[in-house]
């Protein structure tokens, strides 16, 4: 992280003054604006010049929720000096970013599977986004209006962005809640409704975990455990071409295996073996699509000994064969 802080050469630099904090507008391009009356959704491809991935956003009554996912060529430098007052939820699940505010003296770090709560106002100062990780991360601008709304008076004080203390690990239940958040599929008025008791849900469960100074041992203990399987999660996406044991990655882990098992289901939704299935077949059918990598260079780099059983846990997977699909595609 110092080195980090130091390093200016190899970044990206963007600017956000006045009243203007949607950065994506700065650098993405929009590719999808839906509105159905209740709540209005957009998304944006990330510029090339900058990486690859995307950030889409959902409005309804003086919400905005941003669902960003993407990975940097360069880091990422946002200069902020702007006049927005909103309380914002952010939860970053994958990457690393460092927030910089010019009448503060200390830096706010925040890495994988942790969040915060504040007051965000006169925002004078820098965001930086490390390029050597993917970046995902989920924030909720509330308005004072929905607030107000909510029953939330007027002197009632959220923390506010320089103060110290402010990050939090994203626990169990805060990770449950944006999961259904971000894949819900409802349309209409049953979106709006469902988004909107899921913000509320998230506020109400971050007043708490701030009220209580903090989350307890237990919730931190969670945290870590967390942050672990992403870990795991990372070093099987990176490494396609290795086939891991659970032995290996319980070692790597520092948890015992059984457990490894049971929360990667529970956190994921799939078992290990199941995940590593998926994403080797998801990045073979890439690379038959984007490419014309032979096929037994494909095998290998996904960690089959051949050609031939590539072929056959392909069929099972897509229901044809390499070739078929390549020579369907031409």
């Amino acid at each position: 992280m110092d080195k980090k802080r130091r390093d200016f050469t190899n970044c990206e630099f963007v600017e956000l003054l006045g009243t203007a904090t949607d950065v994506n507008k700065l650098i993405a391009v929009q590719t999808c604006c839906l509105d159905d009356g209740r709540v209005q959704y957009t998304k944006h491809h990330i510029l090339p010049k900058y990486g690859g991935g995307c950030i889409m956003n959902f409005y309804f009554s003086e919400v905005k929720i941003s669902i960003s996912r993407f990975k940097l060529n360069k880091d990422l430098i946002i200069n902020y000096d702007c006049d927005a007052d909103f309380t914002q939820l952010a939860f970053l699940l994958e990457g690393e970013k460092i927030i910089s505010l010019n009448d503060i003296d200390h830096e706010i770090l925040l890495e994988s599977q942790e969040s915060y709560m504040a007051n965000m106002n006169q925002l004078k100062g820098s965001v930086r986004i490390s390029s050597t990780k993917n970046f995902k991360e989920i924030k909720i601008r509330l308005s004072k209006i929905f607030l107000s709304k909510h029953g939330f008076s007027t002197d009632f004080e959220f923390k506010k962005i320089s103060e110290k203390n402010l990050i939090l690990p994203i626990t169990n239940e805060l990770f449950s809640v944006l999961t259904n958040l971000e894949e819900n599929s409802l349309k209409g008025i049953s979106r709006k409704i469902f988004m909107e008791a899921k913000v509320l849900e998230l506020l109400a469960i971050q007043i708490e975990n701030y009220t209580n100074d903090g989350l307890n041992k237990k919730s931190i203990n969670s945290s870590n455990t967390i942050k672990k399987l992403y870990r795991i999660k990372q070093i099987l996406k990176d490494n396609l071409n290795q086939n891991y044991s659970i032995k290996d990655l319980s070692k790597e882990a520092g948890l015992n295996e059984t457990l490894l098992k049971k929360e990667f289901m529970r956190l994921f939704g799939c078992s290990i073996a199941d995940y590593c299935k998926t994403e080797k077949m998801t990045y073979a059918k890439d690379l038959l699509r984007g490419t014309q990598t032979p096929i037994y260079q494909i095998a290998e780099d996904i960690g089959y000994k051949n050609a031939t059983h590539f072929s056959a846990a392909f069929k099972k997977y897509f229901g044809e064969l390499p070739k078929q699909y390549r020579n369907f595609l031409e």
